[in-house]
């Protein structure tokens, strides 16, 4: 193949090759570090809007992430200690509380005994009495019971005011935990049921439970009400009446003893107390 000619690339490949110069100077008397100031200047000014929004992004998160009662203020000075709370352990105690509160339903819901349904828990004394006549199988004269729910009871007078936040913290447990009839009753007379639907009022304060497991929490003041149902049911008396009244015979709206209560009765006047208390409950 014949070769290309490029006359115009001739002049150039002769050309000297020119030497490299390095000003120090440059040439209008304008020094090099005044030449570099301008781009200095946009490196320093991208650099302090780098940390502008960095700051910006971190007191955000910050305010989203420190709770709303938080008595060390707003977010301090740089350089100063941090000592703001960065996040709540109340959420943790009340998890806790609910756990516990759902093991001790647990515990006292064990032993209770519905109509028959079918299981295999224990023998059916029908179906084994039958059993002649209809000729089944042995495994299939087992059956179960079915689970009562737990009826929860908490005294909301004015005389348990310092457990109030420790019994609204027992109603929201007893809610998530579910399977739990959960009353109010102020001096241990029931005013409201929890339902579905909220709280619905109560015509009669007397309990009509019957071989039912209740666990009562409040005082002395309606102590004669819950010695009582103990007769005819099992009766857990998480009792806070702490060093107000040495026994229920000093109580003037008291008739019976503490003798006479046929349940089950701890001191229980805050949430330290229930949170060492549970594991003792069977």
């Amino acid at each position: 193949m014949p070769r290309i000619e490029r006359p115009w690339r001739k002049p150039l490949d002769e050309a000297p090759t020119p030497e490299l110069v390095f000003l120090t100077e440059p040439a209008g008397g304008v020094s090099l570090k005044r030449m570099k100031a301008p781009e200095e200047g946009r490196v320093h000014h991208d650099r302090q809007r780098e940390e502008r929004i960095e700051k910006c992004a971190f007191n955000k998160q910050l305010a989203e992430n420190l709770v709303e009662d938080d008595p060390l203020g707003t977010d301090p000075k740089h350089g100063s200690p941090n000592t703001n709370q960065a996040f709540s352990l109340e959420l943790a105690r009340r998890r806790r509380l609910t756990q516990h509160f759902a093991v001790m339903v647990s515990k006292v819901a064990e032993d209770l005994s519905g109509w028959p349904v079918p299981g295999d828990d224990e023998w059916s004394v029908p179906a084994l009495m039958e059993r002649r006549l209809t000729r089944i199988p042995l495994n299939h004269c087992r059956q179960s019971r079915e689970r009562e729910s737990v009826v929860v009871i908490l005294d909301t007078s004015g005389s348990c005011l310092p457990q109030a936040r420790f019994y609204n913290r027992l109603a929201d447990a007893a809610v998530q935990v579910g399977d739990v009839e959960l009353y109010a009753a102020p001096n241990a007379g029931l005013r409201a049921r929890r339902t579905a639907r909220g709280w619905e009022g109560l015509a009669d304060t007397a309990w009509p439970f019957h071989r039912r497991t209740i666990i009562f929490f409040g005082d002395y003041d309606g102590g004669d009400a819950v010695v009582e149902a103990s007769g005819s049911n099992r009766v857990y008396w998480l009792c806070s009446e702490g060093g107000r009244y040495p026994s229920m015979t000093q109580h003037p709206w008291c008739t019976h003893p503490l003798s006479h209560f046929r349940g089950i009765y701890h001191d229980c006047n805050a949430e330290g107390d229930f949170l060492r208390l549970w594991r003792k409950i069977r």
